[in-house]
């Protein structure tokens, strides 16, 4: 009779081969964790890196340009532009109105006489914005007019090239030539008393290439009234006169109320005040033309 002997190679359902099984499959679950792992941080990283590339940081971008004598500024952006200001040197600044575009244009930004700095800022939609500057000089000979206190005219010519001279006249008066110095040679400035009525005023300005500017402008000569105080038997007396015609007089005594005198366009007005039982009078008297023009005059110890 033949016997079969079992050696134990085979199949066994045993203990120790469901701890095989269990080994293996719990390897599998740590191998996938860590592929599923890997895959999760690569796509946070991959988000967080996209996200980094579409953040748009950009602001509106500036350029300038000058055509004769006005700056032109020109502001770009991906987004609405929402406003513009600008300004000269430390002057007042201009706001406008982006509505939103995209593309602004300013080319009527007039430049001032000499070199000056253009300051400008761009806002967009989303509050970002940017500051630029540039420096303009402007081209040619250039002539300023201001008054000063209604009496005289600063006549103020300048060219950054370098002037040669200034002239002008009045009317038909005789002409007056300021030469320029080697300290400010780029500007010439002439002050002059403005004639009562109205009047001519004739410049002409050379720079150094001998090219010419002249202006002619009319300009009406309104003088304030002169006002006059003295004493006079115990009384102050108040002489008032003005070439166009005094329209009221104002005056007060220390602390009195102030009183109001109707003259009605007479040009010399004279009055009295009995000042016998005071001392130490402090006066303020205004005058006013009829071309609305004052003057205060105020004395005291009368």
């Amino acid at each position: 009779m033949n016997q079969i002997l079992y050696t134990g190679k085979g199949k066994s359902s045993g203990p120790a081969s469901l701890k095989s099984i269990l080994k293996t499959f719990g390897i599998s679950m740590i191998a996938l964790g860590v592929i599923f792992l890997g895959e999760g941080s690569y796509a946070l990283y991959e988000n967080y890196r996209l996200s980094k590339e579409f953040v748009d940081t950009s602001v509106p971008e500036i350029a300038f340009e000058q055509e004769e004598n006005n700056a032109v500024v020109t502001i770009t952006h991906n987004k609405g532009i929402n406003k513009v200001r600008y300004h000269w040197n430390d002057e007042v600044e201009t706001i406008i109105d982006g509505k939103d575009e995209r593309k602004v244009i300013l080319d009527t930004i007039s430049i001032p006489a000499g070199v000056n700095t253009l300051h400008v800022q761009a806002v967009d939609i989303n509050g970002k914005s940017v500051d630029k500057f540039y420096e303009f000089a402007y081209d040619g000979i250039c002539i300023d007019l201001s008054v000063i206190d209604n009496t005289y005219m600063k006549i103020t010519a300048t060219d950054v090239k370098g002037l040669t001279s200034l002239t002008f006249k009045w009317n038909s008066e005789d002409a007056v030539t300021a030469y320029s110095n080697a300290e400010t040679p780029t500007v010439i400035e002439q002050t002059t008393e403005i004639p009562t009525g109205l009047n001519t005023l004739s410049i002409t300005a050379v720079n150094s290439e001998n090219k010419t500017l002249t202006k002619t402008q009319d300009i009406k000569g309104v003088h304030p009234p002169k006002i006059k105080l003295f004493i006079q038997d115990n009384f102050l007396i108040v002489h008032v006169t003005d070439e166009e015609g005094i329209d009221k007089i104002i005056h007060q005594i220390n602390v009195e109320e102030e009183q109001v005198i109707e003259v009605g366009g007479a040009k010399e007005y004279k009055y009295k005040y009995n000042i016998a039982d005071r001392d130490n009078v402090l006066v303020t008297i205004t005058a006013i033309d009829i071309e609305g023009v004052g003057r205060t005059y105020k004395g005291k110890n009368y």
